[in-house]
């Protein structure tokens, strides 16, 4: 500790060191487009795949990492946009419960309304 800050202000410190900070809007909107980009890739791949290699179960890494990759990818796509549609949160505005419920929501529709394509 210095000097200048006496020894009862390490909350205030700690609090100011640790505050959130919002990503720049071109940062989200780029890693909104690349997990689009995966998500579309990884949907490529899924149809690619040949119904008759289901029989050999050594084809099947490829298809369940596309899957699970396609699905993570739409999935952080979707929260990206609930969070903007949300707007800036400000500190209080949600439980952190509420928030994850609504996330969970919205990530559910955006999967649903993908495999319906």
């Amino acid at each position: 500790m210095s000097a200048q800050h006496p020894p009862g202000d390490l909350e205030a410190l700690l609090s100011r060191a640790l505050a959130p900070v919002e990503p720049p809007e071109h940062l989200t909107a780029h890693l909104e487009d690349t997990l689009a980009t995966i998500s579309a890739l990884a949907a490529d791949e899924l149809e690619a795949w040949e119904l008759r290699a289901l029989h050999d179960p050594r084809t099947w890494v490829r298809p369940a990492a596309a899957a699970a990759i396609g699905t993570l990818a739409a999935g952080g796509v979707a929260v990206l946009q609930a969070r903007r549609r949300r707007g800036r949160a400000r500190p209080g505005d949600a439980h952190p419960a509420a928030f994850a419920a609504g996330a969970v929501r919205t990530v559910a529709g955006e999967i649903e309304r993908r495999l319906r394509r």
